[in-house]
C-alpha cells in the first residue's frame, strides 16, 4: 500500500471519528453547531399579538424566550471625515439599515447573525463613503443575576468594508472655455477580523433595557483606486450599543437603540495620492429606530 493511500484511509478515518463525536455532542446540546435543528414548530402556538408579559425574568417561574429573533433598526449616524478633508474635526450624517438575526436554544446557547449597511455619507469634497458590516456570532445565556439581568457571552468573526471617496471637481481652461471635470478616487478597506463581547438585558415591566459591547480585530486589506495596488495592515476596534424596547405584545416590540463603531487607527482614507496619513481612524455614531420579534 502506497503513502497516498495511507494518508487517504488517516484522512477518512479522523472524519469518521470527528463527525461521530460532533453527532454525539449534538445529541446532548442540540443545535449546538447548527441553528434550527431543535427548534419545535409544531408547538408553537402563533399568538403574535398574546398581551404582553410584564413579569420579570428569571423570577416567579418565568423563563427567559428561546427560539429565533428578528430586530431591525433604520439608523441615523454620524461618519467621521478623513484628516485631510475640509473641517476635519467634523462629521457627516447619513442614514443606515441595521438586522439582527438569531435563535436561542432551550439549553442557553444559540447564534447571531448581524448586518449594517449604511450607503453614505455623500459629501462632495468633503465625506464620500459606504459602509458594509456582516458578523456571525455564538452566544450562550448564563444564569440570571438576583435582578433579572442576563449576560451572553458571543464570539464570532465579522467582515467590516469601508469605501472613502473622494469627488473633486477641476476646472481647466481650453482656449478661453472652462470646462469642470469631476475626478474621483477611492479607498477601499476590507476587514477579516474575529471578534469577542458580550449581550445583557433585563426585562421591567413593558420595557426590555439591553446593552452590547464587541471587540474585533484581524487584518485589514486596503485597495487604492489611484496606484491600483492594495495593501495591508492589523487593526482593532470595537462597537458598542445601548438600547431599550417597549413590547406592544407578547412577541412584538418598537424599538430605540444608541449604536457606535470605532477603529482608532489603521483604515485608509484620503484616496488622493498626495493626501497625509492614510491609515487614520474611523467614528460612526447614532440613533436607531425599529422593531422586535422575539417568539
Amino acid at each position: 500500500m502506497n503513502r497516498k493511500m495511507l494518508w487517504l484511509l488517516f484522512v477518512a478515518a479522523s472524519s469518521l471519528a470527528a463527525s461521530t463525536a460532533f453527532a454525539q455532542y449534538d445529541q446532548v446540546y442540540p443545535g449546538f453547531y447548527t441553528p434550527f435543528t431543535d427548534m419545535p414548530i409544531e408547538d408553537y402556538d402563533f399568538q403574535w399579538f398574546a398581551p404582553p408579559i410584564t413579569e420579570s425574568y428569571g423570577q416567579d417561574g418565568i423563563d427567559p424566550k428561546t427560539g429565533p429573533f428578528f430586530d431591525y433598526h433604520r439608523a441615523y449616524l454620524n461618519v467621521s471625515r478623513g484628516e485631510e478633508a475640509p473641517d476635519n474635526s467634523q462629521g457627516d450624517v447619513t442614514w443606515g439599515n441595521k438586522l439582527d438575526i438569531g435563535w436561542m436554544s432551550e439549553e442557553q446557547h444559540g447564534w447571531l447573525l448581524q448586518t449594517l449597511h449604511i450607503d453614505g455619507p455623500q459629501v462632495a469634497e468633503r465625506n464620500v463613503g459606504s459602509t458594509i458590516s456582516v458578523g456571525l456570532n455564538k452566544m450562550w445565556r448564563l444564569d440570571p443575576y438576583h435582578n433579572g439581568c442576563f449576560i451572553e457571552p458571543m464570539i464570532g468573526v465579522r467582515y467590516f468594508q469601508f469605501k472613502d471617496q473622494s469627488i473633486r471637481v477641476l476646472y481647466p481652461q481650453v482656449l478661453g472655455f472652462v470646462f469642470p471635470v469631476d475626478t474621483e478616487r477611492a479607498m477601499e478597506n476590507n476587514m477579516l477580523m474575529g471578534q469577542v463581547g458580550f449581550r445583557a438585558h433585563t426585562h421591567r415591566g413593558h420595557w426590555k433595557l439591553y446593552g452590547e459591547w464587541q471587540v474585533m480585530g484581524g487584518n485589514n486589506w486596503v485597495y487604492r483606486m489611484q496606484q491600483d495596488n492594495t495593501y495591508s495592515k492589523g487593526i482593532m476596534g470595537t462597537q458598542i450599543t445601548l438600547g431599550c424596547a417597549y413590547y406592544l405584545t407578547r412577541e412584538i416590540a418598537i424599538d430605540f437603540q444608541w449604536d457606535t463603531i470605532y477603529f482608532p487607527d489603521g483604515v485608509g482614507r484620503n484616496p488622493i495620492l498626495t493626501a497625509g496619513n492614510q491609515g487614520e481612524s474611523l467614528f460612526i455614531s447614532g440613533l436607531g429606530f425599529g422593531f422586535t420579534f422575539h417568539r
